[in-house]
């Protein structure tokens, strides 16, 4: 029994009343003597009495399933709590790599982009180079061909401006300056 110091004097010194009680009830029945008997019973029953109480306080004081219990519960709780941490600290690597590759994804949609845009842009002066060629091209077939050139001269009207008006004199003002 894993008893107190106390409470294991305590259950000594009432076994070892117990046994003295016991002999006296015993010498008592010998003897033929009932106040012998009689007093082993009385010193023996609240002997019991008391052993009934220790062990009674044994059971409700003794923790050791629930000390086991909460040993085990800690211990879990300490794990979980790892875990825990371990698993923040994975999560936050995590975002910190998607991070990362998002930025090298951007960069790199950015500069597929840009070398498209130069390739099209390329392309586009390519292609307005033909055209402009090509239309110069036709133009000048159609100028040799004749398809420019006006069958009969238009005919418009010119008005002549007399060559020289005569001069109309101004009137002078006060503080007018001119010729």
């Amino acid at each position: 029994m894993d008893l107190a110091e106390g409470t294991r004097t305590t259950a000594v010194a009432a076994a070892v009343t117990l046994l003295g009680g016991l002999a006296v009830i015993v010498y008592g029945i010998i003897r033929h003597n009932l106040a012998w008997s009689l007093g082993g019973a009385c010193l023996t029953m609240p002997v019991l009495t008391l052993i009934a109480l220790v062990v009674v306080r044994r059971w409700i004081v003794d923790t050791r399933q629930e000390r086991i219990a909460l040993s085990i519960a800690q211990r879990h709780a300490e794990g979980q709590r790892t875990r825990y941490i371990a698993l923040e600290a994975a999560l936050e690597n995590e975002h910190g790599r998607l991070v990362r590759d998002m930025a090298a994804e951007r960069a790199q949609m950015a500069a597929r982009l840009q070398a498209e845009r130069d390739a099209m842009e390329a392309e586009f002066e390519e292609r307005k180079a033909t055209l402009i060629c090509e239309t110069m091209e036709a133009t000048v077939r159609m100028f040799r061909g004749g398809k420019f050139a006006p069958e009969t001269p238009a005919k418009g009207n010119l008005i002549r401006f007399p060559e020289k008006l005569p001069a109309q004199e101004r009137s002078r003002e006060h503080g007018v300056v001119g010729p």
